[in-house]
């Protein structure tokens, strides 16, 4: 139970910029539904889930790769294997927090209520079964937190699609930021586990760990935002419907690279 404690800590962190990107949204939406423009709706809709991908796809896949090396800098000692298997939980989490907000933002409040009960219960049902067995233990409620956001998931979709009319195509938002963030993966693994190698002569096992992770954290947000920008994962247009005050934490040259690579395309 502890180790399920700290696991959920550290999976709060990314997800805690969804909420803030999904309390950003409902604004839009539900001015756009207001106003009766389905298009701009539809847009806005997916454009949410769109950056959704964009910002929880490699921080699900870094926190899977780096599990053991981030526990070990944060000093949360045992437990990794949890985020290791359990990373995927991020995404899921994220998703249906984009589909609460879409929902709640056309007045289906009482619809995404009921799709998220039927996970929970879906979610306590697993975890009585599964954690009782020894060989599952803990990461039973990773399995119960799995298939208790897939059921609202799947659910808020079949409304989004049959009830709003509006079409949105996941697979095609969660392609290239996927194809980046398994990229950014490899590249992460080779120089963590390049840079402990080397790095092996310290005799402070954690202060070689925190080098090898936190240059290996650089480096995967580099190699993330250039294979993106390469495959044009990221757009100009993309970058005129985020707010100005984001776009000025953002360093100039990206913002440029992106550009350019729009002017060359």
């Amino acid at each position: 139970y502890g180790y399920l404690n700290k696991y959920t800590q550290l999976m709060h962190v990314p997800t805690s910029i969804i909420a803030a990107l999904a309390a950003a949204v409902l604004p839009a939406i539900s001015g756009a539904v207001a106003s009766k423009d389905k298009l701009s709706t539809q847009n806005k809709i997916n454009y949410a889930f769109k950056l959704c991908f964009l910002i929880v796809l490699p921080a699900s896949v870094g926190l899977s790769v780096l599990s053991k090396p981030i526990y070990s800098l944060i000093r949360f000692g045992e437990g990794w294997y949890i985020m290791l298997y359990g990373s995927v939980v991020i995404v899921l989490m994220s998703l249906v927090q984009i589909q609460t907000i879409t929902l709640q933002g056309t007045g289906r409040l009482y619809t995404v209520t009921i799709n998220q009960t039927i996970g929970i219960i879906a979610k306590i049902l697993i975890n009585y079964f599964l954690i009782s067995i020894p060989g599952i233990n803990i990461l039973g409620s990773v399995v119960g937190s799995v298939v208790g956001f897939s059921i609202p998931l799947i659910l808020n979709s079949m409304v989004i699609k049959n009830d709003l009319k509006i079409e949105v195509n996941l697979f095609k938002f969660a392609l290239k930021p996927f194809i980046s963030s398994v990229l950014m993966g490899a590249a992460v693994f080779a120089v963590y586990k390049g840079l402990h190698l080397l790095l092996g002569f310290i005799p402070a096992e954690y202060v070689t760990n925190a080098i090898s992770a936190i240059i290996a954290i650089f480096t995967g947000v580099i190699t993330y935002l250039l294979v993106l920008i390469k495959i044009k994962g990221i757009t100009g247009e993309d970058l005129e419907a985020l707010p100005a005050r984001f776009l000025k934490l953002v360093p100039a040259k990206i913002l440029n690279m992106i550009r350019e690579n729009d002017y060359c395309g």
